[in-house]
C-alpha cells in the first residue's frame, strides 16, 4: 500500500470522526430543544443524525477497507457527499449560520418583532431565550467548518493521489512500450 492511500484513508477517518462530532452535537441541541421548548418534532432531526452518521462511518471503513478498488472510489464519493449535504450544508450552514448565527446577529442588532417573524417564523423557531441552547446552535457552525476543512483535505489529498496513480501508469505502459 502506497504513503497516498495511508493518508487518504487517514484522512477519510478524521472527516468521519469531525462529521459524526457535528451530528452528535446536533443531536444534543435538538434533544435539549425538543425538551425545553416541548417540541418534540426536533426529536426527528436526532434520528436522521444517527442515521447519517452510519452512513459516514460505514462509507469511511468501506474506503478504508476496498481503498484503491471500485467500491473503494464508490465509498469515497457517498462519505464526501454524505458529509457535504449533511453535517456541513445542511447543519453547519442552514442550521448553524442561519437558525442561529443570523437569527442571534439580527436579534441582538435590535431588528423589528415584524422581520425577526418573518424571517424566522414563532412555529419553528425560538427567538434567542436561552445560552445552553443558542451557544450549541452555533457551535453546529463552528465544528461543520471543521469538518469542510478536513473533507477538503480530503479531496486534495485524493486528488494527488490520483494524479500519481495516473503517471505511474503512463510510465509503466512507456516502459512496457520500449520492450
Amino acid at each position: 500500500m502506497s504513503h497516498f492511500a495511508v493518508t487518504t484513508e487517514k484522512l477519510a477517518i478524521a472527516v468521519a470522526r469531525s462529521a459524526t462530532g457535528v451530528l452528535l452535537l446536533t443531536s444534543v441541541h435538538h434533544a435539549y430543544g425538543a425538551y425545553l421548548y416541548d417540541t418534540p418534532w426536533r426529536l426527528r432531526v436526532v434520528s436522521f443524525s444517527v442515521l447519517a452518521a452510519s452512513g459516514i462511518i460505514c462509507s469511511a471503513l468501506a474506503l478504508r477497507r476496498w481503498s484503491g478498488s471500485t467500491m473503494g472510489r464508490i465509498a469515497f464519493w457517498a462519505l464526501t457527499v454524505l458529509t457535504l449535504v449533511i453535517p456541513i450544508g445542511l447543519i453547519g450552514l442552514f442550521e448553524g449560520a442561519y437558525n442561529h448565527v443570523i437569527k442571534n446577529a439580527v436579534y441582538f442588532a435590535g431588528a423589528p418583532s415584524s422581520l425577526l417573524n418573518m424571517l424566522f417564523p414563532p412555529s419553528i423557531y425560538e427567538l434567542p431565550n436561552s445560552l445552553f441552547f443558542e451557544m450549541t446552535g452555533v457551535m453546529q457552525l463552528v465544528a461543520a467548518a471543521v469538518t469542510a476543512r478536513q473533507l477538503y483535505r480530503l479531496l486534495i489529498d485524493s486528488r494527488r493521489t490520483l494524479s500519481t496513480r495516473a503517471s505511474q501508469e503512463r510510465e509503466r505502459r512507456s516502459y512496457a512500450s520500449t520492450l
